[in-house]
């Protein structure tokens, strides 16, 4: 059976557009309601992937060497961190890395973006700085997104058997990768 060209575009646009649609899951992470909100000694750091592409993939995320969620389409999580300076990593084909000088009673924000590798899926981070094109959309998105949370023991289980792969990519960034890029940031004045 020959498919016209025609025909063929129409279906891959449609296959296309249902996949920019479609909401991930994660072992890793589990449904909640609530959206975590700073404290008078903790900062939020926010993550968003508001993209369906590659719904069927998701990513850990690191604060240094502790595993702290799952990057998953159409959805946000939200991280409790100490203020001062963070390293966030992310690896898939590639490895990325956001470093944040965080404030206490603030929250920030990081998209997390995937995107077709030479042989997997890569990620991204885009930091949502002040006067950004992102400044105004996250409030959206926050309100449009599912809401997930880590489910701790498996990402404690996941972090567990990674442990020395862990420990390797956080001592080799500032030998091998922090002069490689230019990494986005989250500066104090980021924070809202």
């Amino acid at each position: 059976m020959k498919i016209s060209r025609g025909l063929f575009a129409v279906i891959a646009v449609s296959v296309l557009l249902f996949c920019q649609g479609c909401a991930g899951s994660s072992a890793y992470m589990k449904p909640t309601k609530t959206l975590l909100q700073p404290t008078a000694d903790k900062a939020v750091v926010r993550f968003l992937r508001p993209s369906g592409f590659g719904f069927a993939i998701n990513f850990n995320m690191l604060d240094g060497d502790k595993v702290i969620g799952n990057s998953v389409a159409k959805s946000q999580f939200s991280y409790l961190a100490e203020p001062g300076k963070h390293l966030f990593i992310a690896t898939a084909e590639n490895k990325v890395f956001l470093e944040a000088d965080l404030v206490a009673g603030k929250t920030y924000y990081v998209i997390t973006q995937i995107y077709t590798g030479v042989w997997r899926a890569r990620v991204a981070f885009l930091a949502v700085n002040k006067g950004s094109e992102y400044w105004d959309k996250v409030r959206e998105w926050e309100s449009s997104l599912n809401i997930v949370e880590p489910d701790t023991v498996a990402l404690k289980k996941w972090e567990d058997i990674h442990k020395t792969q862990i420990e390797g990519l956080v001592s080799q960034y500032d030998t091998k990768w922090k002069n490689s890029y230019s990494w986005p940031v989250l500066k104090p004045e980021d924070g809202r």
